[in-house]
């Protein structure tokens, strides 16, 4: 039998056109001093090499993907679903092979910001298996929700519609006394323009997918069983919270504009739209909190559902 020693040995590989000099140990003959072929050691030689290109050019580690991918809680074959990759492809880029460059940019995307998470889930959505789905929401859900910048509750901004209401109603007879149905819509509506543009949540009522759509909760809970919440309703209290969200140029254009936008619709037509195929409603399950992060990657998209 030969026998053999390990020393330090400096060698250069040639990674995607890179040159880069490792010292590792390696495999000798003891006796004519020339280099044995060894797997692990010339493997991790050429490991080493990896990580150098990986660095200069930020590359993802295997290790990040997989902490990344259990995360998530997705196995192989389904971190690859979400992808559209090979299972192979993910289990290879895990056990040290360099991801393509665009594989490279969508896998760092993915782990620097779950709201990108959130979109591509979105963009998926009808082919993902529902398993996979409802796990990246269950991971969604354990994330920071944005803060919340706004000054106002949802049941101020409501009042605000209703008073609104009150005075069109006023000027124009054949105006529709709003209903619970649809002025949730319309702070639903407010909620994903605001998040989308700001990053922040309108209000701190969590947002609940019902049979009917998304239903903001506390709205839901004060006039559960009303369906017109202006004609003989309000109160002082009601006026004062529509003057103190009108002194707010920012919020009382933002609801303005959704008014513009939806107010001539009706509570099932504005339904019918929160229900599409793909929409943060249709991927919650009933009665469960819709995330702020798939509200808000819908409404980036500038696809308000």
């Amino acid at each position: 039998m030969t026998k053999t020693v390990v020393k330090d040995y400096t060698n250069t590989f040639l990674i995607r056109g890179h040159e880069y000099s490792v010292t590792a140990p390696a495999r000798f003959d003891a006796v004519t001093n020339q280099l044995v072929p060894d797997a692990e050691l010339d493997d991790a030689a050429v490991e080493i090499a990896n990580d150098q290109y990986r660095q200069e050019f930020q590359v993802v580690t295997p290790a990040e993907i997989k902490k990344y991918r259990t995360k998530i809680g997705l196995s192989q074959r389904e971190f690859a679903e979400l992808l559209g990759w090979s299972p192979n492809t993910v289990a290879l880029y895990e056990t040290g092979a360099l991801p393509s460059k665009a594989n490279n940019k969508l896998l760092k995307a993915l782990i620097s910001d779950a709201h990108f998470l959130a979109a591509f889930s979105i963009q998926d959505e009808a082919v993902l298996a529902t398993t996979v789905t409802k796990k990246i929401t269950a991971y969604l859900h354990q994330e920071s929700t944005p803060s919340i910048a706004s000054a106002y509750t949802a049941i101020q901004l409501t009042n605000w519609y209703r008073v609104r209401n009150y005075f069109d109603a006023e000027l124009d007879p054949n105006v529709e006394e709003l209903t619970q149905m649809k002025v949730v819509k319309l702070l639903y509506f407010a909620y994903g323009r605001y998040l989308a543009l700001t990053g922040q949540r309108l209000f701190k009522s969590p947002i609940i997918a019902m049979p009917y759509g998304p239903v903001i909760q506390t709205v839901h809970q004060q006039y559960n069983g009303h369906r017109g919440i202006v004609s003989g309703q309000l109160n002082d209290v009601a006026f004062d919270d529509y003057n103190h969200v009108q002194a707010d140029q920012e919020i009382t254009d933002l609801l303005s504009s959704i008014q513009c936008d939806y107010g001539d619709q009706t509570a099932a037509s504005l339904s019918r739209i929160t229900h599409q195929p793909g929409s943060p409603w249709s991927l919650t399950s009933t009665n469960q909190v819709i995330e702020p992060a798939l509200i808000q990657a819908t409404f980036k998209k500038h696809v308000e559902r």
